[in-house]
């Protein structure tokens, strides 16, 4: 069997070639100033975007499409894969991607959507679990899914994010549970692979690709519940479990000198709710320029493969907060600061 690193050779032309088509920063700023709908059509030319309609589409169906552009990278990487452990990774990845709609089905029977409502925003609309979990939830029986879940390797991950819900009552949730499983999943290949490349190299890599999402999440939940009075009954995942500690014992006035102290809290304001939603903001741009940075070093490595994943969901998230943006009348500067782009620099 040939080693892990040894086939990255022949994925790293395809991957780079995907890469090539993700949102710049000119393009970005080109779109946030765009008046009109060809206008926006222009600026997202040569972009994975390129021809939908971005100005009528939801959040959600732009996540999807994000989704969808990088499970085709997916696909076109099998024919790439010399290693086993290779294709292994994609599976991971391709896990990853199915377990995305498990929990869009779970969220909509939590939130009282029909499924009729989501059923364009899947992925894997024809898999098998995915069908089963459609039919249960067009009854709304939550326990029937659980049942239906059971035996597969991501039913902890979904148990979590449901207990989460049930405490937190936050969808924000299901991200951070989505997350946790794909960095868990990715450990435990690497780790299983051993010999064939550097182990806590990788895991690194990974751990500070997918982190900033987790961790200022899960601080913004526990950050709420301390605001609201209550106690923290359900710790939320974390790779900062000791930030997460303290501010599940801290005080209102606590949270943001806390929250300053870690990498994501530069530049937060004195007000504790603009602060939560900077921290936030922060988070993805730390997570952006270093997704950002793996594609600027040789050699290509495997977590370049997860880099573009976390591109193409920012991306994502950029262009949906620009449409939404637009349509609430916001001045082009205060949307410039909600997106993972920097489009100032100091």
């Amino acid at each position: 069997m040939r080693s892990l690193s040894s086939g990255l050779i022949s994925a790293a032309a395809l991957v780079y070639y995907y890469k090539g088509k993700a949102l710049t920063r000119d393009k970005i700023l080109s779109l946030l100033t765009a008046e009109t709908p060809e206008e926006m059509k222009n600026a997202l030319k040569g972009t994975w975007l390129e021809g939908l309609p971005v100005e009528r589409m939801s959040p959600e169906e732009l996540e999807r499409e994000a989704c969808k552009t990088f499970y085709s990278v997916l696909e076109r990487l099998r024919g790439y894969m010399p290693s086993k452990n290779l294709r292994d990774l994609v599976e991971v990845m391709r896990d990853y991607i199915r377990a995305r709609d498990v929990m869009l089905i779970l969220r909509s029977v939590l939130t009282g959507k029909k499924i009729d409502e989501i059923k364009h925003l899947l992925v894997f609309e024809k898999d098998p679990v995915v069908q089963n979990l459609l039919v249960l939830a067009e009854g709304g029986r939550l326990e029937g899914i659980g049942q239906a879940l059971k035996g597969l390797k991501l039913a902890n991950y979904i148990e979590k994010a449901l207990e989460l819900y049930r405490t937190y009552k936050d969808i924000s949730v299901f991200t951070i549970a989505l997350d946790t499983m794909l960095l868990e999943s990715l450990f435990s290949l690497i780790t299983r692979i051993g010999k064939s490349m550097n182990v806590g190299t990788n895991r690194i890599e990974f751990a500070k690709l997918i982190c900033p999402e987790i961790d200022v999440l899960s601080f913004v939940l526990v950050a709420r519940t301390v605001l609201k009075g209550e106690k923290v009954v359900v710790e939320p995942p974390a790779c900062d479990k000791d930030t997460l500690k303290q501010l599940m014992q801290a005080r209102p006035e606590d949270i943001v000198p806390i929250l300053r102290r870690t990498i994501y809290g530069s530049d937060l304001p004195d007000e504790v709710y603009e602060a939560l939603s900077k921290l936030i903001v922060n988070g993805y741009r730390l997570q952006r320029r270093r997704a950002e940075a793996s594609f600027a070093g040789y050699p290509f490595r495997v977590a370049t493969i997860l880099a573009l994943l976390i591109l193409y969901r920012l991306d994502a998230k950029d262009v949906a907060t620009i449409i939404t943006g637009k349509r609430a009348g916001l001045e082009i500067s205060k949307i410039a600061e909600l997106l993972s782009v920097e489009l100032v620099t100091s």
